[in-house]
């Protein structure tokens, strides 16, 4: 073995050298020698042997390095000692000049070692083609190193694949980083950039807003969320952040910019479409209101006539013709609140006060104001109130009866003669409550079950003599779903009925006796009495409505009705004549009635005089804002006659 590795070498005499001729082989020696003895580990191959490229003539540090010895080494191929060596054999055996990678070399106790291996070929003539090899084994700093470069290369290509501008600027604003967007946003190079500020890059007067920014974060040691100006009314959404050396003091400044001018530009354009929208919402309010005010005035004086006209003793056919006046005019009035209702419902102002209710309480008090026209109409009533017995839903108990109510008063009066209305209830999983309509009535198609839902949508009902507005079912659903619930139609089919149901969540139960439960729930309005002698002061300047109102305290008795049209002598009639009641309109010639309202309270003589206001304003924010300010009821017109007289009846008993 000890012959064979000077054979590389053993013809460099062949080669110009600046030794004697005769002195050559001395040279030889004097290089095999070098070789072998150098203190980097290298390993001499042949490429394009047989086998590929096959391990040759390795020096004694290699030998040490590897745990092998010459003779183990020799004749190997080179991919069988170095782990994932083909890489490197096939740039060998393509002629490359030098090649460097990084792999694993086998050693002789077993496992194996990481190593740098760089390998450039030879030329010496008349020999087989051959390549030195040299190895270097990789220490844990060198590994640290690679890591922190790959790890530095992988950052460099995540931050360089960012659609957003990414960079890094020393205190003084000149940049250490930026990334491929930034460079080809604004046609820079990153080698360029650490002589550059951003004086160089931007307008002055953008650049002093970037500086400042800059500043800012660098004073205080914290982020900063900001928007930032550019170039053509663009603007930038910039998130800057401090970046600390090892004793805690800010070096530079870290920054991440994208571009949202079109985002700026779509919340602005949804800004004002929402002003525009709330805009609408408040002149739509505003015309509600007005309308309400006008209608309501002439129809007060209708169904208030009308109502006086009924308690006279009349002709049968006048009778009949003030019943006719009295019914459209109601029917009328329905209209007016089921619009009004669907308006607060769509601008989300249709207040409900949700609380537990017994189920049977308000299905109970519908049925028995429907029981007098399903009596008329022939239709019989059935109650199975034991699945909702001792249950109680989440619900306004005045609107869960005014849905209920629509839903009864449609099972009656599109039923048949003779025909039945069932009403149940029926649990709907854990937590919910199923109010239950069923009828046997003409039925709906199915292309039509979910159109009986929209405003004015009769289905012909118009044609027919059933009364309706079309409203009830619409006002129905957004009363149910404003509480929480839903509701909708279980089955129906042409001529076989239909069956309706609400359905509302489940609450904690109370205790309660069932006979409670089951009562009658109509109110009996005590006769058309107040008491007295009384004195009431009537602020209104609409003559009709001191009319009507006259005309019906002259029918009850022992009250003494003092008009006044205008506000300011309403207000001077109080105080000098201090009446038991005040009734007072809101739009009156001189004086808003909260103006009256506020100036009757603020003196000594009248403040302890109650207040009924009596308007054509049927707004819930209206109402409530009254009685927040001392009204002691709001009555809306057209009045009711039994529930004037009721709220008159109740107001001085507990001023009495």
């Amino acid at each position: 073995m000890s012959n064979r590795l000077p054979d590389p070498f053993a013809r460099l005499e062949e080669r110009p050298l600046s030794v004697p001729k005769g002195e050559a082989n001395g040279a030889t020696d004097l290089i095999a020698a070098t070789f072998r003895d150098a203190p980097v580990p290298a390993l001499l191959v042949e490429v394009g042997a047989p086998e590929g490229v096959v391990c040759r003539a390795p020096n004694r540090a290699f030998c040490r390095l590897v745990g092998f010895g010459e003779e183990e080494v020799w004749g190997q191929p080179l991919d069988e000692l170095i782990e994932d060596a083909s890489r490197l054999v096939t740039a060998l055996e393509g002629g490359s000049a030098e090649e460097r990678f990084e792999g694993h070399c086998r050693h002789g106790r077993g496992g194996r070692i990481r190593v740098v291996v760089e390998a450039a070929p030879l030329d010496l003539p008349g020999q087989e083609r051959l390549a030195i090899l040299q190895l270097h084994e990789m220490t844990e700093a060198e590994d640290a190193q690679r890591a922190l470069r790959e790890s530095e290369n992988r950052m460099q290509e995540v931050v360089d694949n960012v659609t957003a501008l990414i960079y890094i600027k020393r205190r003084d604003g000149r940049y250490l980083l930026i990334n491929r967007h930034f460079e080809e946003m604004f046609g820079v190079s990153r080698e360029d950039t650490p002589n550059c500020s951003d004086y160089d890059f931007f307008p002055p007067a953008i650049a002093a807003v970037y500086a400042a920014n800059d500043r800012r974060v660098l004073t205080t040691g914290k982020p900063m969320e900001c928007e930032e100006p550019w170039t053509h009314g663009r603007t930038w959404l910039s998130l800057k952040f401090p970046l600390f050396d090892d004793e805690g003091a800010p070096y530079a400044v870290g920054g991440i910019s994208t571009d949202i001018t079109d985002r700026s530009r779509a919340e602005a354009a949804i800004r004002h479409a929402k002003e525009e929208a709330e805009r609408g919402n408040r002149a739509k309010s505003e015309f509600l209101s007005r309308m309400s005010h006008e209608l309501r005035t002439p129809l007060n004086a209708i169904i208030g006539f009308g109502q006086l006209l009924e308690m006279e003793d009349l002709p049968p056919s006048a009778n009949e013709s003030v019943e006719r006046i009295v019914t459209a005019g109601r029917h009328l009035l329905t209209l007016i609140n089921e619009v009004l209702d669907i308006s607060r419902i769509e601008a989300g102002a249709q207040p409900t006060a949700v609380e537990p209710v017994h189920a049977c309480e308000p299905l109970a008090e519908a049925l028995d104001l429907i029981t007098p026209l399903a009596r008329e109409r022939k239709v019989s009533i059935v109650r199975d109130f034991h699945g909702g017995l001792f249950e109680f839903v989440l619900a306004d108990p005045h609107r869960l009866k005014q849905v209920l109510l629509n839903v009864v008063t449609n099972a009656v009066k599109y039923n048949r003669p003779g025909g039945t209305v069932r009403a149940a209830f029926v649990k709907s999983g854990d937590d919910r409550l199923r109010f239950v309509i069923m009828d046997t009535g003409l039925g709906i198609e199915p292309e039509n079950l979910e159109k009986v839902f929209l405003p004015f949508e009769r289905l012909g009902a118009d044609r027919t003599n059933r009364e309706g507005t079309g409203l009830g079912l619409a006002l129905s659903r957004g009363l149910v779903e404003a509480m929480g619930g839903t509701i909708g139609i279980e089955r129906s089919a042409p001529g076989e009925g239909t069956t309706f149901f609400v359905e509302l969540p489940l609450t904690e139960r109370r205790d309660l006796a069932a006979t409670d439960l089951l009562r009658g729930s109509s109110a009996d309005v005590e006769g058309l009495t107040i008491g007295g002698p009384v004195t009431v002061a009537y602020i209104e300047d609409n003559l009709s409505n001191l009319e009507l109102v006259e005309r019906l305290f002259e029918r009850v008795g022992n009250v003494t009705l003092i008009p006044a049209m205008q506000g300011q002598l309403g207000i001077e009639l109080a105080a000098r004549h201090r009446p038991h009641l005040v009734l007072l309109d809101l739009h009156l010639p001189d004086l808003d009635g909260d103006e009256v309202l506020r100036r009757l309270q603020g003196d000594e003589r009248t403040k302890h005089i109650p207040v009924i206001v009596l308007s054509a304003d049927a707004t819930s924010a209206r109402i409530d804002e009254l009685k927040e300010h001392g009204a002691a009821g709001y009555l809306t017109k057209p009045i009711d006659v039994h529930e004037f007289l009721a709220a008159v009846r109740q107001t001085l008993a507990r001023t009495a």
